[in-house]
């Protein structure tokens, strides 16, 4: 959502914008890869007051309508919680950390031209109780058909967010690539992306995105829990309840539905499903 802007503003005061930037990915001024996973990504949590979730919601539709009548190049994909607390969360894209501070850039141009959009920003917190805000770099290594992932199409998202002890880091990396294996060897369908945190939670954070086209996925999910364990072993089965309990300080799992009314995509986003992003009234 716009409001996730005024806190990278923060990030890249403290030198954020100097990072290194990373090679491919989808830019959130031109999708040249519209729906891929992205190189670095910006997630946004923002925990609702509880009862304040319909007018935070209208709300955030009208500023959604606001960017896309002044066609300023700054998109988000919305989502709020269908597990735990009443939460939203907020992506961006980004092909690199470069990438995210020219977008910023554009975002500061864009208010400057269209001020009528800061009150209602600004009055977004008043339906929020706390946000908290991540970038996130993309791990290759620890994903399962990364190229596969098409956020464009995505109706729900599983979030799976890890906080590894530290010093454990290589024994997570070692549990993703033997489930990894696991799906593959039990030729599971469904991809998923792993991200590390580069600021805005502890550095050993790490957040696994599934897309899923619908929540109809969870029962091919569930259905297949019982290979996935035959496809690992018992060795290895072992070996990832040993790293589970050594090297995990927490495991969260939640799922999000995508709301195209509250999210703010790019035509290039859209022409992956034009009837959800933009549908006639």
């Amino acid at each position: 959502m716009p409001l996730k802007h005024i806190f990278l503003a923060a990030m890249f005061t403290m030198g954020l914008s100097a990072a290194a930037p990373v090679a491919r990915g989808q830019s959130n001024q031109v999708l040249t890869q519209a729906g891929a996973a992205p190189e670095v990504i910006n997630i946004v949590h923002e925990s609702l007051i509880p009862g304040r979730e319909t007018p935070y919601a209208g709300l955030l539709a009208k500023i959604a309508g606001g960017y896309s009548r002044a066609k300023i190049p700054v998109y988000w994909l919305e989502s709020q919680s269908l597990t735990g607390a009443p939460e939203s969360m907020s992506l961006n894209f980004f092909d690199s950390f470069a990438d995210a501070e020219s977008v910023y850039g554009a975002l500061n141009a864009a208010l400057a031209a269209h001020p009528e959009l800061v009150p209602m920003q600004d009055q977004l917190l008043a339906y929020t109780s706390s946000v908290t805000n991540a970038l996130a770099v993309r791990r290759d290594d620890i994903g399962y058909r990364v190229n596969a992932i098409d956020f464009s199409k995505a109706r729900v998202l599983r979030i799976a967010t890890v906080v590894v002890r530290q010093g454990h880091e290589s024994e997570f990396v070692e549990a993703m690539k033997n489930l990894s294996a696991a799906f593959a060897s039990a030729s599971a369908e469904s991809p998923w992306v792993v991200y590390r945190v580069s600021a805005g939670a502890p550095a050993t954070t790490f957040v696994i995105i599934m897309p899923m086209s619908s929540l109809g996925e969870m029962d091919n999910y569930v259905g297949r829990e019982k290979l996935l364990r035959e496809s690992e072993g018992e060795a290895t089965a072992g070996r990832m309840q040993e790293i589970a309990s050594a090297a995990y300080a927490s495991w969260d799992n939640e799922i999000y539905v995508v709301n195209p009314q509250d999210s703010h995509v790019s035509e290039e986003f859209a022409t992956g499903d034009p009837r959800f992003w933009t549908p006639k009234n």
